[in-house]
């Protein structure tokens, strides 16, 4: 494929940290962007490319300092600590942030984005959380990339917020549970929204001219077709 240019939004965290390596480690990655809110220099690459944003003006900072991108990954969220906090910091944090950094990226030329959400995500939902990541997802589907994959883990193993107890229980039972809810590796998320991303970008480049916005949804099973 066309080597490609990538932007990261959330790569200090678990999932996107491990998103960051993969992009460094692919051959027909060229470029990587993170964005972030403090310097980290936490990617010691010539590929990458640290970018410092006032995150309430993350669109806008970007607007001026970012172009040429091809595929835009976010896995960035509240965490650990939802339930504590004000409803308005939650939506500004999980939708606000993601969708000002999708609207920056697509502006910049991305045809293809990745957002981590979250299983059962629902504008609809009586809970909060879930409703919050429906929204998430409803909000990144409007900006209207030619491809936006959706991934969708539930427990997230090898996370630093997930108990040990967890981590050791869960594979134990997923025979009694439905597979959208299987607990999943960190890697396993990274991995897939990655090669997701490629093969998209790669099918979009084979084919002529822009191409109308898709959506894909990737639960349990999907993500681990790529492991």
């Amino acid at each position: 494929m066309t080597p490609y240019a990538a932007i990261v939004l959330g790569a200090t965290g678990n999932v996107g940290g491990d998103i960051v390596r993969r992009l460094i480690g692919s051959p027909h990655c060229r470029s990587i962007t993170v964005v972030t809110r403090r310097p980290t220099h936490a990617f010691a690459d010539a590929k990458v490319t640290e970018v410092v944003v006032n995150m309430d003006r993350l669109e806008q900072e970007l607007a001026t300092r970012v172009s040429g991108v091809d595929i835009a990954l976010a896995a960035f969220g509240v965490g650990k600590g939802t339930a504590t906090m004000p409803d308005d910091e939650v939506r500004t944090i999980e939708i606000g942030y993601p969708l000002a950094f999708c609207r920056a990226a697509k502006a910049a030329g991305a045809r293809v984005a990745g957002v981590m959400t979250a299983v059962g995500a629902s504008p609809d939902s009586r809970m909060k959380y879930v409703r919050v990541i429906g929204e998430k997802e409803r909000a990144a589907e409007s900006v209207g990339f030619e491809f936006l994959g959706l991934y969708r883990p539930a427990v997230i193993l090898g996370n630093s917020n997930t108990p040990g107890a967890l981590e050791t229980l869960l594979p134990l039972v997923h025979w009694a549970m439905p597979a959208k809810y299987h607990s999943v590796h960190k890697h396993d998320i990274a991995r897939a929204m990655v090669a997701q991303s490629e093969q998209a970008l790669d099918a979009l480049q084979r084919a002529s001219g822009p191409q109308p916005p898709a959506v894909k949804r990737l639960e349990y099973r999907e993500m681990m077709a790529f492991a």
